[in-house]
Formats: C-alpha cells, structure tokens, sequence
C-alpha cells in the first residue's frame, strides 16, 4: 500500500537525494541544491511544499512540490502555485504516483490559488488541465547588428561584475523589478539566489562604476533571460557593451510581450525574433486573470473597445474594455458560448482566437501571462 502525504521536515535531504536521482537517472547530472538555490539551497527546509509517495516500508516512491507564488498584475494581487520537482522512481512507473500527487496538488490550489504554472512536456501536462500558452519575445542578436546598429553608441562608460558583489547593485535591482507592471514576488533576501536560478549568472550593468541596471544571463552568456535599467537609454550601449564582454557573435534576449521599453529597443535592430508560448497554464479563477492581464494588455500595448463574454469551465464572465479601461463581471451575457476548460484555455491563452468560431475582440487574446527564468521552478 502506497501513502500519499505532504513531506515531514525531517525528510528535507531526503526529498533532494530522491529528485537528483530520478533527474540524474532520466537526462543529465543534476544537483538541485545549486540549480534551485532558491528552494533547496543548504539554509533551507521547504518540505512543506512537497507532496510524497511513500511505500509500506518507508520509501519514497515519488515526490512533487508546489512553490506558492504572489503575482502583482497592474495593482491586482493573483495567487499561483508553481509545480515542480516531479519525481517518479524508475522502478515504481506506471503504478499512477505521478497522478494520485498531481491530482492532490490541483484540488488544493483550486481552493486557494487563481492558477497554476509549470514547466514541462505538453501532453503529459494537459492530462491535468494545463495549457502550454502565455507570451515571450524572443530576439536574435548578431554581430552585424550590433557593429551596424549601434556603431554610434558609446559603450566606454559600461560594465559588468557580479550583482551580489557590487555595492548597491542588488537594491537598484530590487526596485526596478519590482516597478514593472507584471512580476512574480521576489523576497529581498532571496533576490539574487532568485536570478541564479538553473545556473544562470545576475549581473550588474555599471555605467561609470555606478550601477545603472542589472541582467541575468545564462552560464555561457548566450542568452539575456532579465534585463532593467534606470534609464532606459543606457540600454543599447550597454548591450554593445555586453556583446564584448561576453564574447558571443551572436546570442538572444528574451521579453514579456508587456516590456515596452525592452520591445521597443530590440525592435530597432534585433536580426529576428520569435513569439511563442512561456509555459504552461491552469486557470482556476477566470475571472481574476482576465482582469488582471486584460489590464496589463490596456496599459501596455492598448486593446481595442469591445465586449467578451462566455461560460469558461462553468465559470459566466463578461469582460469590457473602452478608454477608461478594463471591467469584468462574473456573469455572463444571453447566449454567451459555453467552453470547456481546454477550449478556454486555448482561445485565452494561445493564438487560437485567430482561428476559433468564438468572437472576441481583435487582439485581446493571447494574455500577456510570462515568467522569468528566475521565478520557475
């Protein structure tokens, strides 16, 4: 007989031993320790967001967790859980852990929490309401761009060095992300352990030995997973700047579709760029996360006036936007189509509502939702 219950404290070193294995066993050595110092870092005990497996004999069988997440959205407040660490023993496949652990995780986060996110393989995930969606820019970055584009700016005053060593560096990062209109909460003290996350590097962008912005890049300096600035016109320089300290003839930055500012920038002499879905999505409370990101869409991008209205998993609202801005009710208009969770999922979080019999508004959907590399888990 299989017990399913949340981990007990004294499990903690446990529950890494197990998921590194499993992880090691099925793709490449991992040690979650250093690649989640966040969440498993040697000052920590969250056995409380784990959810375990365990045989008659004491052993774990499988484990997942559940990383609880606050969500600042244009003044609103959402609350998310992000699943991770899912471990199953190779030896115990197939004996439905994965699924009885997945199932008690999303009755709990539909009693307390707006919606759910994670990374990982997209069919395995929809068996559980997940939806791979939301939006992320990714821009492609080459060495004739920058030697063309930018052949004006002034790099010299730029440079970099290590935020958590740099006086004042990880306070100015802090508060530019914290200024942006869509972020998930960062807790000051695990801030820099936060951008170092999957083994990523947090920078501090220095101009004239004073720190002006921050980025977060990935171990080989290939891709700008963060960026922020105080001022947004030391942006390109010290993008010049960077592709001569890191070396790299050409490499990507990637962006919520709701930066503006960093769009903007890029846009102007990126060689490409790509749009395509930041991970995958379970909404418990549709009508939070249409206000909440519909807003962000008005006060960023702008959206058109119109009127959407349906039954989305057995949940009626009607959602307005005119020049004042963004309301939703939880009801629904007479004969407002009626969607199942996949289908909602799909026309409000992909660009199915290009292609779907559903009327909507030209260019609400898909929301803005987006996560940084620093906030996954």
């Amino acid at each position: 007989m299989t017990t399913y219950r949340t981990a007990k404290p004294e499990e903690f070193l446990d529950l890494i031993d197990f998921a590194n294995f499993v992880f090691s066993h099925d793709i490449v050595p991992f040690d979650f320790a250093k690649l989640l110092p966040k969440v498993y870092g040697s000052d920590k005990n969250t056995s409380n967001i784990h959810k375990v497996a365990v045989s008659d004999d004491g052993k774990l069988r499988a484990e997942i967790a559940c990383l609880p997440q606050t969500v600042h959205v244009c003044g609103r407040t959402l609350r998310a859980g992000f699943i991770g660490t899912v471990s199953v023993h190779p030896r115990a496949r197939g004996e439905g852990h994965m699924k009885a652990l997945m199932n008690a995780w999303i009755d709990e986060l539909r009693g307390s929490c707006d919606l759910s996110v994670l990374g990982g393989q997209r069919q395995r995930y929809q068996y559980f309401g997940y939806t791979h969606g939301g939006e992320q820019v990714a821009y492609h970055i080459t060495e004739p761009n920058i030697r063309h584009a930018l052949r004006g700016a002034d790099a010299s005053p730029f440079a970099f060095a290590p935020l958590a060593e740099t006086p004042g560096a990880e306070a100015l990062a802090l508060s530019l992300h914290n200024a942006r209109p869509a972020r998930v909460e960062r807790e000051p003290a695990l801030f820099t352990e936060a951008l170092s996350s999957y083994g990523a590097r947090p920078l501090a962008v220095l101009k004239n030995g004073r720190p002006a912005g921050y980025l977060a890049v990935t171990d080989d300096g290939k891709t700008v997973q963060e960026a922020a600035f105080s001022d947004w016109g030391d942006f390109a320089p010290a993008l010049k700047a960077y592709a001569a300290f890191s070396g790299a003839d050409d490499f990507t930055v990637l962006a919520p579709s709701c930066d503006t500012e960093l769009n903007r920038r890029l846009l102007a002499f990126a060689e490409g760029y790509r749009v395509g879905p930041n991970l995958s999505i379970r909404i418990f409370d549709f009508a939070n996360v249409l206000d909440a990101y519909l807003t962000l869409k008005f006060e960023t991008e702008g959206l058109v006036p119109g009127v959407f209205s349906a039954v989305l998993d057995g949940q009626p609202v009607t959602a307005r936007a005119d020049a004042n801005g963004v309301t939703v009710e939880r009801a629904a208009l007479p004969g407002a189509p009626e969607l199942s969770l996949f289908e909602a999922q799909e026309l409000l979080l992909t660009i199915e509502s290009r292609y779907s019999p559903v009327k909507t508004p030209a260019g609400w959907f898909p929301l803005p939702l987006f996560w940084y590399n620093a906030d996954n888990f």
